[in-house]
């Protein structure tokens, strides 16, 4: 393998490497062995068959692609080990180019994990007890010691970290029972105004199925929702329509279709369908929701990068056994048998979090309160309060 080309630019890596002709047809025939499937030759016996062979039976570039798919990867990973470079997201590929002299060279493009310098970290100092005030105490250490580390944060990593946000608050929804009921009820309601021929404004018909929603889910109607449902499509119905004699019928055949379509669409459709009822009931749309949630991103990130750095200059690390333990603990918080979670769990992943709690514990451990800071704290907030009430007696 050889290094054509290196440069960083906006947060990016950007790459050129090669591999010589010997490499390249050494890869061809390795993907050969998990292909020979496919590539039958001849008077050869599987396995068997010499390049040469393959070529002249499937033409030049045979195992072009099965050989690329693997050497790329296998090359940019060594190429990142050697100049010690941590990348973030998926590495894109791009420029393949097959050299005169028989081998490749291709350009691969990777975000690059920022380089942070630490500031103090220790010994940190903020107006609020801990075990009274923990939430606001842990808050405001993270956010000092954010604030004395130096470095900048790539846009795509924040990007990244309001994906997994996302996909943690459509995880969350899809097992809310009450998500799942409103889903139901924008479906059926919307449908039933069409049976009866009345016309309605989608957002009206929104906020009308998280009414009946609420309904539903209390603990009046828990065991008749269903009957409780179908009688109050009725009464909305007919404010402003006219029922047919058989409307009755037509909602009993709605709640069949839609119990039906719910059984039949895949687990990302369901998750996405009812990710929107979530957000219909909050009146945004997925990009003001992300607008709202950007800034805590940004948050989280800064302190995945403290958490990493006081961890790599503390070298602090987790065995096999903390692993084990630590799984079994979450295995027992969601119900799962140690086997089945550690089965699905990625080790290394899980390893990481654990050296970053080490490092969080570390940092909160070593914090203290600043008793005259709390004061004055204290003291603002108390005069807000009565000048709040002051304010709100004036207006009564």
């Amino acid at each position: 393998m050889r290094t054509l080309n290196k440069e960083v630019k906006d947060y990016a890596l950007h790459v050129t490497l090669c591999a010589d002709k010997n490499e390249f047809d050494t890869a061809r025939k390795l993907a050969y062995m998990d292909n020979t499937d496919r590539y039958p030759v001849p008077g050869c016996a599987p396995g068997l068959a010499q390049l040469a062979d393959l070529q002249k039976t499937y033409g030049p570039a045979v195992l072009f692609d099965e050989a690329l798919a693997s050497l790329i990867p296998n090359y940019f990973n060594e190429f990142l080990q050697k100049e010690k470079i941590r990348i973030f997201g998926k590495p894109e590929v791009n420029d393949v180019q097959f050299l005169p002299d028989g081998g490749v060279s291709f350009q691969i493009k990777a975000d690059m994990f920022p380089q942070v310098e630490l500031g103090q970290y220790r010994d940190i100092a903020v107006p609020f007890v801990r075990m009274e005030q923990q939430a606001e105490f842990e808050q405001a250490v993270l956010q000092k010691a954010c604030e004395n580390m130096k470095g900048e944060i790539p846009p795509a990593l924040i990007e990244q970290k309001m994906n997994a946000i996302l996909a943690q608050e459509k995880l969350n929804i899809h097992n809310d029972a009450v998500y799942h009921l409103l889903a139901d009820m924008l479906v059926i309601l919307d449908e039933a105004y069409v049976a009866a021929g009345a016309v309605r404004p989608k957002v009206q018909v929104r906020r009308e199925a998280m009414d009946l929603m609420l309904q539903c889910a209390s603990a009046e109607h828990e065991l008749d929702w269903r009957d409780f449902l179908k009688e109050q499509v009725k009464v909305m119905a007919e404010r402003y329509h006219s029922l047919p004699a058989d409307f009755d019928k037509k909602i009993d055949a709605i709640m069949k279709k839609r119990e039906d379509a719910k059984h039949k669409m895949s687990p990302d459709a369901l998750t996405d369908e009812l990710f929107k009822a979530y957000l219909g009931s909050l009146e945004l749309t997925e990009d003001q929701w992300k607008n709202q949630r950007m800034g805590q991103a940004a948050k989280d990130v800064c302190i995945d990068l403290l958490l990493e750095a006081v961890a790599e200059k503390e070298d602090l690390s987790v065995s096999n056994d903390e692993i084990h333990a630590g799984i079994e603990e979450l295995a027992s918080r969601y119900g799962l048998e140690p086997e089945e979670a550690e089965a699905n769990i990625d080790k290394g992943a899980f390893a990481g979090k654990l050296v970053r709690d080490k490092a969080l514990a570390l940092i909160l451990n070593a914090a203290k309160t600043d008793y005259e800071a709390k004061a004055a704290l204290d003291k603002k907030r108390a005069e807000t309060a009565a000048k709040m009430n002051a304010d709100v007696e004036v207006k009564n």
